[in-house]
């Protein structure tokens, strides 16, 4: 059937989705056609990942067809947590606390969350318990566990202690289970980033840059064993650009962010190829419209004389997914039903096996959250290009910060953040 494209899925809870869709559907479609089968009000946390054709891991652009933004057939997708939420309190639904929940083991499982043995016990009896309910001696012998894997070659005495909490779990509901599996979560130093690989300075150190809710962040070393650097919050990022394989980020003061005026020093990242750039940018301009706006702009008409490529945010920001939930007085909406399924089948689920001790794991500081985002004014736009200002490197792999009043005009993608007051 020529006119139609096939849409493969993997949903959170492992199962799979086959989906046919006009040959000309755009990416919302199939989103529409995910949470027909998916019972979540709060949509805009997740999203659809692919691997493009230079295989790099990309979201689906809900405003473009999807035969432009994936070469091959059959198409295929992970329905996957987009935003992750920096408090367990902002989901307002048991649906999507719960599919936070698949997620996060899904991410313990591939070593993307790494954590100390102590907490991997408990987030493992809290998992036992929401799939297992409460303990039941006569129902669970010795060998309950033996099906249910958490560790990569787990010891005796790991599942021992799981079992040990599973029983101190006694009168808590799966719901329960799920919230406190979230809270513990989000003590972790890796919760919630997404990270890409980049280059420090120009003698190639490598690091990552990590873009999660709290912001920007710099790391030195590979996973689990990396050191955070640096923190740039969103509402001290004024300005972020690229061209071809290099981002530049200007980081505004804290003084400078509050008053809305003063320099701002730019951060120049380099990467190995220039898709990954314009990826991470694109990652930064939707995390930061999510997280920081109180609605996304509109994306601005292009003109004869204004041949410009635009890419914004086209979802609702968290502010608007939170105001949703509740009724104009303030009453909270009734959730949808939803059905717990058999998460990740208990032969699958397992957690990364920590390589350190709690001792030595580089924890980063727990960051509050602001009390009162200020909106802000976000534009983007790509234009051609072929020269960014570079940035020398200082000798210990951090990005040296240039002082610069504005980016360059010769960039290929520029998103300027102005702080408004209110």
């Amino acid at each position: 059937m020529p006119d139609i494209i096939l849409c493969r899925v993997e949903l959170l809870d492992e199962s799979v989705l086959t989906i046919d869709l006009n040959k000309k559907a755009f990416g919302h479609h199939l989103l529409e056609e995910i949470f027909r089968h998916v019972s979540v009000r709060e949509r805009d946390y997740f999203g659809l990942q692919f691997e493009n054709d230079k295989g790099l891991k990309e979201w689906l652009d809900g405003l473009k067809p999807i035969k432009k933004q994936l070469k091959d057939a059959p198409h295929s997708f992970k329905f996957k947590v987009k935003f992750y939420a920096g408090s367990p309190d902002d989901l307002q639904d048991e649906a999507t606390r719960y599919l936070f929940c698949l997620q996060l083991r899904k991410d313990l499982m591939n070593g993307l969350l790494p954590c100390p043995v102590d907490t991997a016990a408990l987030l493992a009896s809290l998992a036992v318990q929401s799939e297992f309910g409460e303990y039941d001696p006569a129902e669970h012998d010795e060998s309950y566990l033996e099906s249910f894997s958490m560790l990569d070659n787990e010891p005796l005495e790991f599942v021992e202690r799981v079992s040990k909490l599973h029983v101190t779990h006694a009168k808590m509901l799966p719901t329960d289970a799920d919230l406190l599996f979230l809270r513990e979560s989000s003590k972790l130093s890796f919760f919630g980033i997404h990270f890409y690989d980049t280059l420090l300075d120009k003698k190639d150190h490598r690091g990552k840059v990590g873009i999660s809710h709290d912001g920007i962040s710099v790391f030195e070393g590979d996973l689990p064993l990396i050191n955070m650097k640096l923190l740039h919050k969103w509402h001290n990022v004024a300005e972020v650009y690229f061209n071809r394989k290099k981002l530049g980020i200007s980081v505004a003061s804290e003084d400078a962010a509050l008053l809305g005026a003063g320099r701002s020093e730019t951060f120049i990242f380099r990467f190995e190829r220039e898709s990954l750039c314009k990826l991470v940018w694109k990652c930064i301009v939707e995390h930061h419209t999510f997280f920081r706006r109180n609605k996304p702009d509109e994306l601005p008409k292009e003109s004869l004389f204004n041949r410009t490529l635009s890419h914004r945010y086209s979802g609702r920001t968290q502010k608007q997914v939170i105001d949703a939930a509740y009724l104009p007085d303030g009453t909270k909406k009734p959730e949808m039903d939803f059905k717990r399924t058999a998460s990740l089948t208990r032969q699958h689920f397992r957690v990364a096996a920590p390589r350190y001790s709690s001792t030595s794991l580089h924890m980063r500081p727990k960051m509050a959250r602001d009390a009162s985002p200020s909106p802000r004014k976000l534009a983007s736009h790509a234009s051609s290009s072929s020269s960014l200002a570079a940035s020398s490197a200082a000798s210990n792999g951090t990005p040296s910060p240039v002082s610069t009043p504005s980016p360059p005009s010769d960039v290929e993608g520029h998103v300027s953040l102005n702080t408004v007051q209110i």
